[in-house]
């Protein structure tokens, strides 16, 4: 993986070198190996280089094709270039070096844009086409590599990170109030906004254009729905998922520097051992990160089982809360948005303690929780559905008034949607409410002219029943998810904290063809007899260990909860005080401060995650706009 940025200016004016190479040395951390420009009058193109495949200089960028005419900057892997490579070289084009970027700049001569239906892989890029005047941009089909870009009023602007883009003169700071408002309820903006205005994010699957005449053209190629559900037995079920997820985990060995696992303990980080021990001559390097005191969310006694098992090199960290408040100042800078997502802090940490071994490759395991129903929220919300909705409307509004009356403020959403006969799954990260963040803002501050987080939803859920009308319950909720937290947040969390440290991060479970054939797998196979990812446990049973299969699932390292003591307490109001006059912008101070005091005993998960996404808020203000 790398950096990337450029610049194309839509009024023919020479790119400053000066300028692009600030911008690109703000990405050095992505790509500390080698560092490359390349501009032609009105287009520059920048590159900071992680070296994984073909560590010669001819693996270079930007990168161009054998004459000059076509130029890339590409962030990724394409795990399918060999053979693309085979049909390109018969066609007569010339390679310079062992890499995939140079595939792609031989597939697009041959294919121009289709040439992303026969990528697989994890990838953002920017071609320029000096002959047809054109740049072309891509981000992969799950959106595991992020693409910012930004618009002004002379130039296109595009990066890695934002933090390149706000280099730029062109480029204003501020807060976009719609991508607020959406981050208090989805924990993240969810693309193509960003919390900074005029600064988006292409979604994934997508891909643009400028043209010469300036115009940007921004079109889809792949989503996440289903052609069809097939009609399999489970023991066709799990033969497919083995097959599919060996092939995806094989493919993701290519590398010419070592590599390795983040091994949790959980079930797909032991998967992605199991598999690849038995893929490699010499043992697999696995990585595992705990924190002190978080025992109810320690898993790793599983993962030195595994790592037993399996006959691993095992390396393992325990971090304390003096390591969360070394990070605390640094976390805004690496993510560029606020991300509502406590596990960024453990992740930087695992991501170190993996560079530090030298292993800067990694496979990790997000992803397949939102395929085949790995979340307590999506089985709650299906046994809420059969249990609850299917009342009459009296006796649910009765049941909803007795249980608000005993959880008061602590009763989940869902059920008062399941009353009014809403939509009951709002995202896996979702938090506030509509009526709560309207309680939060100053009177002058009128939510009603944004979209809510509801008419967001509703958006998503027709897009999809439009295309797949026979689509279910934990249809939606995957694709929700698959649509606003996996991409905008868990994979922002793995990307951002593992570039961090110049670490790689691959995601077996996000091959997009393991992707469509796990939604095309009928519901009843994933969510069965109360038990979340029935088919998948179900698959590796005589691959990995029995105890690993039948835990119960803790998520990574837990919630926030478990530091909300005294100190954090009033690290958290030492930061409100901070950022007071940035917030009194819109919100009412004194409500957020009321939000930010906590007790400590009696606070639950959720309410946890509210007043960390709050505190997560301050810290970006503080970075960016004090």
């Amino acid at each position: 993986m790398c950096g990337i940025t450029g610049i194309l200016n839509l009024d023919s004016e020479p790119v400053k070198q000066d300028l692009l190479t600030k911008m690109t040395r703000s990405l050095s951390h992505r790509g500390p190996d080698d560092e490359g420009i390349y501009i032609a009058g009105r287009v520059g193109l920048g590159h900071r280089r992680l070296s994984i495949i073909d560590l010669s200089s001819q693996g270079h960028q930007p990168m161009s094709n054998e004459d000059g005419g076509v130029w890339i900057t590409h962030n990724g892997e394409i795990y399918n270039h060999h053979s693309l490579r085979k049909r390109l070289q018969e066609n007569g084009h010339q390679y310079k070096s062992q890499t995939d970027t140079e595939t792609i700049i031989h597939l697009y001569e041959e294919e121009g844009i289709e040439c992303l239906q026969y990528l697989d892989g994890e990838f953002a890029f920017a071609i320029w086409d000096s002959k047809k005047n054109i740049l072309f941009a891509a981000r992969d089909r799950l959106g595991v590599k992020p693409f910012y870009y930004r618009i002004c009023d002379k130039n296109f602007i595009f990066a890695s990170e934002i933090k390149a883009i706000l280099l730029h003169p062109e480029a204003r700071k501020e807060v976009d109030l719609q991508a607020l408002l959406y981050y208090l309820s989805f924990s993240v903006s969810p693309a193509p906004l960003t919390m900074f205005r005029d600064i988006f994010k292409l979604e994934a699957g997508h891909y643009l254009l400028i043209n010469e005449k300036g115009r940007l053209l921004k079109k889809q190629y792949w989503d996440a729905i289903p052609k069809e559900k097939i009609d399999c037995s489970e023991s066709e079920a799990m033969g497919g998922i083995r097959y599919k997820l060996k092939e995806s985990i094989q493919e993701r060995l290519m590398s010419d520097v070592p590599f390795g696992v983040f091994l949790s303990g959980g079930i797909d980080s032991s998967a992605n051992v199991a598999f690849m021990a038995g893929m490699l001559n010499e043992p697999v390097e696995t990585f595992n990160v705990a924190i002190d005191g978080f025992y109810a969310y320690d898993e790793s006694y599983f993962a030195e089982l595994v790592s037993g098992h399996f006959h691993t090199q095992h390396h393992s960290i325990r971090i304390k809360f003096e390591d969360f408040y070394a990070f605390f100042k640094e976390l805004p800078y690496y993510t560029d948005e606020p991300l509502c997502d406590y596990a960024c802090i453990p992740n930087f940490y695992l991501a170190k303690l993996s560079r530090e071994n030298k292993t800067p490759v990694i496979q990790i395991g997000e992803g397949n929780d939102e395929l085949f129903c790995g979340y307590r929220s999506y089985s709650a919300i299906l046994n809420l559905i059969k249990y609850f909705s299917c009342l009459p409307r009296v006796i649910k509004k009765s049941a909803f008034n007795l249980l608000k009356s005993v959880q008061g403020k602590n009763l989940h959403y869902a059920i008062g949607q399941a009353v009014k006969g809403g939509d009951v799954f709002l995202g896996g990260s979702y938090l506030f409410t509509e009526q709560e963040k309207e309680s939060m803002f100053k009177e002058s501050f009128k939510i009603t002219d944004f979209d809510s987080s509801l008419s967001y939803v509703a958006g998503v859920y027709a897009k999809l029943l439009n295309r797949f009308p026979q689509a279910g319950t934990l249809d939606k909720m995957i694709y929700l998810d698959l649509k606003v937290r996996l991409p905008e947040l868990l994979l922002m969390r793995a990307d951002k904290m593992t570039m961090a440290n110049s670490v790689e991060a691959r995601l077996p479970y996000l091959d997009y063809q393991f992707v469509e054939y796990a939604l095309s797998l009928p519901s009843k196979f994933k969510y069965q007899h109360n038990r979340t990812k029935y088919i998948f446990k179900k698959s590796l049973k005589g691959i990995l260990p029995q105890e690993v299969l039948s835990q119960a699932k803790k998520g990574f390292a837990g919630n926030p909860v478990n530091i909300f003591n005294q100190r954090f307490q009033d690290y958290v109001l030492e930061t409100y005080e901070h950022t007071k006059p940035i917030l009194s912008q819109w919100f009412d101070p004194d409500k957020i401060k009321d939000r930010l005091i906590f007790n400590s005993p009696g606070i639950n998960s959720r309410e946890g995650m509210k007043i960390w996404s709050i505190f997560s808020l301050m810290l970006w203000l503080e970075r960016f706009f004090k």
